[in-house]
């Protein structure tokens, strides 16, 4: 056969190809929209904090400054004694004798954030001291409770603590205890990298006393550490962290435990 008389066939063969894949990609593009309109739609919650909790905190604060202007938080674990005022001041001594009041009383001072941290609590790992009164005084409030999550069944009856700050409030789960000298090489306020802080998180993780076995360390999260004293040897530490609830699960964790957050006053 000649070219000549193949030609017209060929151009009839490649027409007809070009068709039939015009074809299948109208019908590829009709699925696939198809596919899309049935989806169903991911609406991402997100938490707002509510007009009347901003009030709410604005007075609180008003109330505690005009006592204590350097008060920058308030913490409790629902269902403890723990239930104090935190303030924040230039060095880490001033507030082991001082009380919130503006007393001197040894064994009893304040609750006060490390004063390298920034006191809105958005550090990536906060940290909170106070004495453990324990039998030395007849208030056993401050970070007394501290010292019970060492057991496991008081860790998971209380697995909350709640801070109040100026502008709004933060939800902590309890994450793990761990009991170290107060020379402990993982107290540290600023890391090089994220990764570096969860690596940290990890090895603390390791060696935990008690522990929530479904945290999983995560380089994003922030973590709040109650740190006190064990009432047998005043060199070693009870160190509780906390991880922060990101707002992206508040709606869900609201729902879920907002009556197990309830503020009962112990004062």
């Amino acid at each position: 056969m000649s070219f000549k008389n193949a030609f017209p066939r060929l151009v009839i063969l490649i027409s007809f190809l070009t068709l039939f894949l015009l074809g299948c990609s109208q019908k590829s593009n009709t699925s696939e929209k198809s596919k899309a309109s049935t989806m169903p739609l991911q609406i991402e919650k997100t938490y707002t904090v509510s007009e009347e909790e901003k009030a709410a905190r604005k007075e609180q604060f008003e109330g505690l400054r005009a006592v204590n202007p350097e008060a920058v938080g308030y913490v409790y674990a629902p269902g403890t004694m723990l239930d104090e005022p935190v303030v924040q001041t230039t060095d880490n001594a001033t507030y082991l004798d001082k009380t919130f009041e503006g007393g001197h009383e040894p064994y009893m001072g304040a609750v006060f954030m490390d004063a390298d941290n920034k006191a809105d609590f958005s550090d990536q790992l906060t940290w909170l001291f106070g004495h453990a009164r324990g039998s030395k005084v007849p208030d056993h409030r401050m970070f007394n409770d501290v010292n019970f999550y060492d057991d496991q069944a008081f860790f998971d009856q209380h697995p909350y603590v709640v801070v109040q700050t100026p502008e709004r409030n933060y939800y902590y789960e309890a994450a793990f205890l761990i009991i170290v000298p107060e020379t402990t090489a993982f107290y540290k306020t600023e890391f090089a990298s994220k990764e570096e802080f969860a690596q940290q998180l990890t090895e603390v993780s390791e060696l935990a006393h008690t522990k929530n076995p479904n945290i999983k360390v995560s380089k994003d999260d922030k973590y709040l550490v109650l740190s006190t004293c064990r009432e047998d040897d005043e060199t070693i530490r009870s160190n509780l962290y906390l991880r922060q609830i990101p707002d992206s699960e508040m709606v869900d964790f609201l729902a879920a435990n907002q009556d197990k957050l309830t503020y009962t006053p112990t004062r």
